[in-house]
């Protein structure tokens, strides 16, 4: 099928995710079927290309968060049917490869991970799929009931790298080796590396030959020593306290909320979302701690001005966040340094 093609059937199943119609948006997919596209192509042509326009759909303002949870929702069932389907039909060979797919914990985009359950699943490969938020205590179980040659860890928000590292050494515990992948790793793999994984998975394409070149043990993951490392775990375990503060200080400093003002109780659109994201703005600067990469805090301060700009926050909102968030992390010398990186070119 051409490009064109599927652009519009793109399009056609974004309508039914707007409107929340699970069936329609279903039923399209069925259609997809018939013309004899199997999982893979559903995925690579319509599910993955659909996900990234909801996405920006939101940043845009021209969907609400509950338009863009419910049609995540909706491509997670949608996917998962399939999946099921094809399981009933096809059963992996008792000698296939058994590997563990699952979501780091505290992070709910589950849907990446089902889409990469799915080409190991095609790949030959037996996969027990954990889903979403699993924790590194049931993880570790997990690999010690069943075995398996590899475990993936799917990370999207780098607010999670912290905790991707916990369940990185609690993986290496068992000596199992443990693949990384999903938004949020760089492209070259360098919070991969500085975190311990065994290896890092760019996009789902090519993972099952990456699998197979693996060892069959891997010892311990080494200790983090870079600059930083230490503090990452403070700012990530104080990171709605430290939201708080930037919110204050931030919306004082506009004249939009005095310090007796409690907290979200105006009608600006902005501020609701502003309350909402910060703990993933400050949780960035955890994971520019632990994976030893200030662009990570760059990146979400850019990204946090671009959805507030849409939102009819005030022009000087971008340069106002970055000085209450150095004025909040004070009291942390290598958080604060990472901060200037966040400064406009």
């Amino acid at each position: 099928m051409s490009e064109d093609l599927w652009h519009a059937h793109v399009e056609d199943y974004l309508a039914a995710l707007r409107r929340g119609d699970r069936f329609g948006a279903m039923a399209h997919v069925r259609e997809l079927q018939n013309r004899g596209n199997d999982v893979l192509d559903i995925i690579h042509h319509l599910l993955a290309p659909a996900q990234l326009r909801v996405g920006e759909l939101w940043v845009a303002d021209a969907w609400s968060v509950a338009q863009e949870h419910a049609a995540t929702a909706i491509s997670e069932a949608v996917l998962t049917m399939l999946a099921v389907e094809r399981e009933r039909e096809t059963r992996p060979s008792k000698d296939a490869p058994s590997v563990v797919v699952s979501c780091v914990e505290q992070e709910w985009h589950a849907l990446p991970a089902l889409m990469l359950t799915e080409h190991l699943r095609t790949d030959g490969f037996a996969v027990s799929y954990l889903g979403a938020n699993a924790s590194a205590q049931g993880l570790v179980r997990h690999i010690h009931d069943t075995g398996p040659s590899a475990v993936l860890l799917s990370c999207s928000l780098a607010g999670f790298l912290p905790l991707a590292r916990r369940q990185i050494e609690a993986v290496r515990e068992s000596g199992t080796p443990v693949v990384v992948g999903g938004s949020a790793f760089d492209p070259e793999g360098h919070r991969a590396r500085v975190l311990g994984a065994t290896a890092f998975a760019r996009s789902a394409d090519g993972v099952g030959d990456l699998l197979r070149t693996l060892p069959s043990a891997v010892p311990p993951a080494a200790p983090l020593t870079h600059p930083g490392a230490e503090e990452a775990y403070v700012v990530f375990s104080d990171r709605e306290s430290l939201a708080d503060d930037v919110e204050r200080l931030t919306l004082q400093a506009l004249a939009i909320q005095t310090p007796d003002t409690p907290r979200v109780t105006h009608a600006h659109g902005w501020v609701r979302v502003l309350d909402d994201q910060l703990p993933h703005l400050v949780g960035s600067v955890a994971g520019a701690l632990v994976s030893d990469d200030p662009t990570i805090v760059t990146d979400a301060v850019s990204w946090a001005e671009v959805v507030l700009r849409h939102r009819g926050a005030p022009a000087n909102t971008g340069p106002t966040l970055r000085t209450s968030m150095r004025e909040a992390l004070q009291g942390l010398p290598v958080a604060t340094r990472l901060l200037p990186a966040a400064e406009p070119v």
